[in-house]
C-alpha cells in the first residue's frame, strides 16, 4: 500500500504544468443547491481553450510562471467557463461526507447552469496583487442556499479560518472580512 501511494505521488512529477485557464476546477465537497445537494465545477469553454497561447507553463524557468502566464492570458483576450452542477440523487452511492468517492455521472450527469465570462483585463498590477494577498478566499462567503455542507466542509471551514489568521499574522496584515462583494471586488 505504501509503495502504491508513493508511485501515485511520484506520477504527478511527470504531469505537464498547464495554463491555469485550461483546467476543470471541481469542488472538493458538496454544497447546497437550493433544496438540493450538489457538487460544482467550472469547465473552460472550447473557445477559451482554443484561444490559449500559453499552453504549457515552465515552472523550472520561472518561480512565478503560473502568475505570469495568467497575467499575460488575461491581458490578451476574454476567457469563459461553464459553471456546472451535479445533483446528488443517491446518498448511498453519492456520499456527502466522503470526498474520495466520485459521484457516478450515470446517476447524475453534469449540467451547465451558467457561463462565467472573464473580460480581458490587466490583473498584473502591484495593487491587484496586494488586494489578493490581503483577501481570504473561502467558499463560506456565499448565500445560505449555496453553503458548503457535510462534515468534511465543516472541518475545512475551520482550517481555512485558521490558515487565514496565520497568513495575515505572518504578513503583518489586519484580517477582516469584506462587508460585501462591492468591497471585495472594488
Amino acid at each position: 500500500m505504501v509503495i502504491e501511494d508513493l508511485f501515485a505521488m511520484l506520477s504527478f512529477t511527470t504531469v505537464p504544468r498547464r495554463n491555469l485557464l485550461s483546467y476543470t476546477y471541481n469542488s472538493m465537497g458538496a454544497f447546497r443547491y437550493g433544496d438540493h445537494i450538489a457538487k460544482i465545477r467550472t469547465v473552460p469553454t472550447a473557445a477559451s481553450l482554443s484561444s490559449l497561447t500559453h499552453q504549457i507553463v515552465d515552472v523550472r524557468a520561472d518561480n512565478e510562471a503560473f502568475r505570469r502566464t495568467l497575467v499575460a492570458e488575461a491581458a490578451e483576450r476574454d476567457h469563459s467557463f461553464d459553471l456546472q452542477v451535479q445533483l446528488n440523487t443517491d446518498l448511498a452511492r453519492m456520499p456527502v461526507d466522503n470526498t474520495s468517492v466520485k459521484w457516478p455521472e450515470e446517476l447524475s450527469p453534469w449540467v451547465t447552469v451558467a457561463r462565467v465570462d472573464l473580460p480581458r483585463q490587466d490583473i498584473g498590477g502591484d495593487d491587484n496583487l496586494a488586494a489578493a494577498d490581503a483577501t481570504s478566499i473561502t467558499p463560506w462567503r456565499s448565500r445560505e442556499e449555496h453553503r458548503p455542507i457535510g462534515e468534511i466542509q465543516r472541518v475545512r471551514q475551520e482550517v481555512y479560518r485558521r490558515s487565514s489568521i496565520e497568513r495575515h499574522r505572518i504578513n503583518g496584515q489586519e484580517r477582516r472580512e469584506p462587508a460585501g462583494s462591492a468591497e471585495l471586488l472594488g
